[in-house]
């Protein structure tokens, strides 16, 4: 079994330390159709001697092509896909029962990298430009909540999918079943009303997690890309800014908070909800006494402030000059 892991591995270009564990990601029959297929685009008649050996059917290669472990393209089509794929498939909806803490560790950060290179050309552009549609490619942005309720009426389909950043690194105990996409990848996605989708990104504000927006536009003109609800413990672009050292560039920052003192009862939400430390509050029981302070530089514009202030006392102010949204 170690000889055909480690063929796999080259296949599907694995790192050296899942070696030992990639019979935990893919089946016994899946591994001999990755060692079968080329890894240019190929329709399956070369492997037909292969495929009625061993009774793989139809219906077989579609599950293949749905766990990721295949790609297809528009003409129907096959080759193996790259573990990056399969790993993003399998911690969504499979888990990490069986792999130990010290081996996922690793993964993550494996994962996280690939992320981050595959990504700083792009990073890049909008560091140069202060334009988050510079690039051809969707780049995260935050959204203010009456934003988000805007695309979600103007997209032609909505996809509810759990988070593949907080299934893969579990660095928090907020919500999972949380993204929203515009196309079904791989099928594989729940179709669900506008109605709940506008309920999904409610409750996961309340419950703390911060809006953002992946979008773009197709050549018909119709809206793509997904509406996430992120953390700062788990979210790779958050993780990526960390590392680059882009906060306020990825995600991409078009609002700033206004704090209004005189409006304010001190009840201290803000700076609990606020996952960049922009708030400061100090109350003094004794004197019964508070002091809230805003550091705008530490400001995403993120909004969870202003959504949950009871008094009022906070704007999201868009910042000079204004990026619209590319609706």
């Amino acid at each position: 079994m170690e000889e055909v892991t480690e063929k796999l591995r080259g296949i599907i270009d694995a790192p050296e330390f899942m070696v030992p564990w990639l019979n935990r990601f893919y089946e016994s029959a899946e591994m001999a159709l990755l060692m079968e297929l080329p890894r240019q685009w190929a329709t399956l008649d070369h492997t037909e001697k292969h495929l009625t050996q061993n009774d793989i059917s139809s219906d077989f290669i579609q599950r293949a092509w749905k766990r990721g472990v295949l790609e297809r393209d528009d003409q129907g089509r096959y080759r193996p896909a790259d573990f990056h794929t399969r790993y993003d498939l399998w911690a969504v909806f499979e888990g990490f029962k069986d792999i130990p803490d010290e081996i996922r560790y690793q993964l993550n950060q494996w994962e996280l990298q690939h992320y981050i290179k595959s990504h700083d050309a792009q990073l890049e552009a909008v560091q140069k430009s202060k334009d988050p549609d510079v690039v051809d490619a969707v780049t995260p942005r935050y959204l203010l909540m009456d934003e988000a309720m805007a695309i979600l009426d103007q997209v032609d389909a909505i996809y509810w999918w759990p988070c593949n950043c907080r299934s893969m690194i579990a660095g928090c105990s907020k919500p999972v079943y949380t993204c929203l996409r515009f196309d079904n990848n791989r099928d594989i996605g729940f179709e669900i009303s506008r109605e709940k989708a506008r309920s999904i990104v409610k409750d996961a504000n309340k419950k703390g997690l911060m809006q953002s927006g992946e979008l773009g536009k197709d050549a018909d003109g119709k809206i793509i890309g997904a509406i996430c609800n992120c953390c700062s413990d788990c979210c790779f672009p958050h993780l990526l800014s960390k590392e680059r050292g882009a906060e306020k560039i990825w995600p991409f920052s078009r609002f700033v908070a206004v704090y209004y003192e005189n409006l304010c009862s001190y009840c201290g939400l803000c700076s609990k909800r606020c996952p960049f430390d922009a708030f400061t509050f100090q109350r003094k029981s004794k004197e019964k006494s508070a002091f809230l302070s805003l550091n705008s530089d530490l400001c995403r514009g993120c909004g969870l402030c202003a959504t949950t202030c009871p008094d009022e006392a906070i704007e999201m102010v868009a910042l000079e000059p204004f990026i619209p949204l590319p609706l």
